[in-house]
């Protein structure tokens, strides 16, 4: 049943029902439908229900269609309920492999890979794609053992196959393996397309082996595929990584095209090798930035000792509402740890506290360390004691071990463990208020917004002209 805050599923229909369409399904199906694409998913399933009383049901590609976006919104509940309709429609007593092609793919999105082997073992018939999309399920949830053992039974390979198990590979530490496989796909005889470089480039990364970068480098160039920005980023990102930055840049130079992902990537190596002034340049005449341009050369100053220019370069970010992200604020505590600078490492806490920022475990040891190296031992101490026990209940709770949450809640009870909730201060008329996010119980509430407005936008108009 539909919950209390929605309409009735016969509400929500007559509504989609007054809309002219030019679909040759019938009404209320293309209702649901439309549902589905507005991303209003348990609205969608809940008028299921009233389908079979009028006659009707979901042809099996609408029924993929309403599959794909229960996986792709998350929406598990309502995904195994769809799962249900299918079973229980009696002209689905045996659904066509695209349904339970489409099945599988939702439970590994729900990382039920236990629910996706259960269907695919009942399937009467299989095809390469049914091999190929369980294949790819495992790869994606790391799941390196069951991925080979089930490429190892395929009755037939292509080279997505082979390609699955490269990335597969690469992406969770098995560079070897990574290897001997491309070259097992490059004397197969299948042939390979764009997509078989993109493991190996993986392992060219992680291992920074030029030689490696400049041989997968020159088959890329042999191959004869179009040689699209995300491919030649790649190489880029290679040869950056194993520090040969003319090689990088050369190649940069020669893209044709170039996409954000392309200019971070340059920025991120010459910040990385030190050559700060090199990542400077390119940085300032880059067309588009995003969280991830500014933060790699943020964290290439602080890693080469020059804290004040990373919080520099923070503090334009903030203005431009750029959103910071977990290694933007580990680096700028970093920056602060190495100019021995509280003040400024205070600040960057307060951000992250103002802001309702979850610290990850890198952001919390930045926070200890700084402290540490601010000679405030004592704040470094609380820190890591109230952080302990936060990242504990938040693991727990994304776990949905809320009994494991209530048992470390109540032990930071017990210890007189507190998480301070987040207050700030403004003057208004010589009287001091204070108020914390988004509060709105304050009796100046307008007057005190209006001030933080004005404040803002005086510290913009001071930015724009320095």
């Amino acid at each position: 049943m539909p919950s209390f805050s929605l309409s009735p599923p016969s509400q929500i229909l007559t509504k989609f029902k007054q809309k002219p369409t030019n679909s040759s399904r019938p009404c209320i199906v293309q209702s649901v439908l439309n549902l589905c694409s507005q991303g209003r998913i348990r609205e969608a399933v809940d008028c299921l229900e009233l389908l079979p009383s009028k006659g009707l049901h979901l042809d099996s590609k609408s029924l993929a269609f309403l599959i794909q976006q229960c996986g792709s919104y998350k929406s598990v509940k309502e995904g195994k309920r769809v799962h249900l309709y299918i079973k229980l429609a009696t002209c689905w007593t045996k659904p066509r492999i695209l349904l339970v092609n489409n099945l599988i793919n939702m439970y590994f999105k729900f990382g039920d890979d236990a629910q996706a082997r259960k269907l695919f073992d009942k399937m009467s018939v299989r095809n390469l794609y049914s091999w190929n999309n369980m294949l790819a399920g495992y790869a994606k949830l790391g799941m390196i053992k069951p991925a080979k053992k089930l490429f190892d039974k395929m009755p037939e390979k292509d080279v997505v196959s082979w390609n699955t198990m490269i990335i597969a590979y690469a992406r969770n530490g098995y560079y070897n393996n990574a290897l001997r496989f491309y070259g097992l796909l490059r004397n197969s005889g299948l042939g390979f397309n764009a997509f078989s470089f993109a493991g190996v480039l993986s392992v060219c990364v992680k291992v920074k082996d030029v030689g490696l970068t400049r041989q997968v480098h020159c088959q890329v160039i042999v191959s004869g595929f179009p040689l699209n920005v995300v491919l030649l980023s790649s190489v880029v990102d290679a040869y950056a990584k194993s520090g040969e930055m003319r090689d990088a840049r050369k190649l940069f130079d020669e893209m044709k095209g170039r996409d954000i992902l392309a200019w971070t990537t340059l920025v991120s190596g010459y910040a990385k090798w030190g050559d700060l002034k090199s990542a400077r340049e390119l940085f300032d005449v880059m067309p588009e930035k995003n969280s991830v341009s500014w933060t790699a050369l943020i964290a290439g100053y602080a890693r080469h000792g020059m804290g004040y220019e990373a919080l520099e370069l923070f503090t334009r970010m903030v203005l431009y509402r750029v959103t910071p992200d977990q290694f933007t604020f580990s680096s700028c505590l970093c920056a602060c740890a190495s100019i021995s600078s509280l003040r400024h490492g205070k600040q960057i806490h307060c951000c992250l506290i103002r802001t309702g920022f979850r610290p990850n475990t890198i952001v919390v040891s930045s926070l200890i360390d700084m402290y540490s190296k601010c000679a405030n031992l004592e704040l470094g101490r609380r820190v890591f004691d109230l952080m302990a026990y936060v990242l504990l209940s938040s693991i727990y709770g994304s776990l949905g071990k809320w009994d494991a949450v209530a048992k470390v809640r109540k032990l930071m009870n017990e210890r007189q463990v507190k998480k301070q909730r987040a207050v700030s201060w403004v003057e208004i008329g010589n009287e001091m208020h204070s108020f914390s996010v988004s509060d709105g119980s304050h009796p100046l509430k307008q007057e005190i917004y209006l001030a933080l407005e004005q404040l803002a936008g005086q510290i913009e108009d001071e930015a724009a002209i320095t």
